[in-house]
C-alpha cells in the first residue's frame, strides 16, 4: 500500500472511532454542563453546514464555474452541453441554498425552542433531510435533464477519479 494511503486509512479510523467516543466522553465523563454541550452542538452544526455552504456557494461567483458543472464536465465530457450546463448551475444554487437552511433552522430552534428539539433536529431530522434533498435533485436532474444519457452514480465516481488521475499525470509537478 501507498504511504497516502494508510494516512488516509488511518484518518478515516480516527474519525469514526474517535469522534464518537469523545462524543460519548464528553456526555459522560467530563464536566461539562449540558449548557455548554448545547452550545458545543450548535456550533459544530452551525460551523459544518456553514462550510457546505460556502464550498457550493463560493463557486457561483461571477468567473467561476460551479461546482457541480465541474463534476459534469468531466462526467459528461464531450457530451457537456450549455442544458446540462444551466442545470448544474442551478443545482449547485439549489445545494447552497439547502446548506444554508440548515445553519439558519438550527440557530432559530437553538434561540426559540427547547434543547430537546434543537437536539432531536440536529442529531435526528437533519441527516434525512440530506437524503432527501439527494433524492430530490436526482428526481430533478432526471426530469430536467431527460433525453441527456444518465450516468449511474458509482460510474460517474470511476469517471472523475480516472479523468482527475489523467490530469493529474500531465499536470506539471509543483515546486
Amino acid at each position: 500500500m501507498k504511504t497516502g494511503l494508510w494516512f488516509k486509512l488511518a484518518l478515516a479510523a480516527l474519525l469514526v472511532l474517535g469522534y464518537p467516543l469523545g462524543m460519548h466522553w464528553l456526555l459522560t465523563a467530563s464536566s461539562w454542563s449540558h449548557a455548554a454541550l448545547a452550545w458545543f452542538s450548535l456550533a459544530q452544526n452551525v460551523g459544518m453546514q456553514l462550510l457546505l455552504a460556502l464550498f457550493f456557494g463560493l463557486t457561483l461567483r461571477p468567473g467561476h464555474e460551479p461546482l457541480i458543472a465541474r463534476f459534469a464536465r468531466r462526467i459528461h465530457g464531450a457530451d457537456y452541453s450549455p442544458r446540462i450546463a444551466r442545470y448544474a448551475r442551478q443545482a449547485t444554487w439549489a445545494w447552497t441554498l439547502f446548506f444554508v437552511a440548515m445553519v439558519l433552522i438550527p440557530i432559530a430552534l437553538f434561540a426559540w425552542t427547547s434543547v430537546e428539539v434543537f437536539s432531536f433536529f440536529v442529531n435526528v431530522i437533519s441527516l434525512p433531510l440530506l437524503g432527501l434533498m439527494f433524492l430530490a435533485e436526482y428526481a430533478a436532474r432526471r426530469w430536467c435533464l431527460r433525453g441527456i444519457a444518465h450516468v449511474p452514480l458509482a460510474r460517474s465516481f470511476t469517471l472523475y477519479r480516472d479523468e482527475r488521475r489523467a490530469a493529474d499525470a500531465v499536470a506539471p509537478p509543483k515546486p
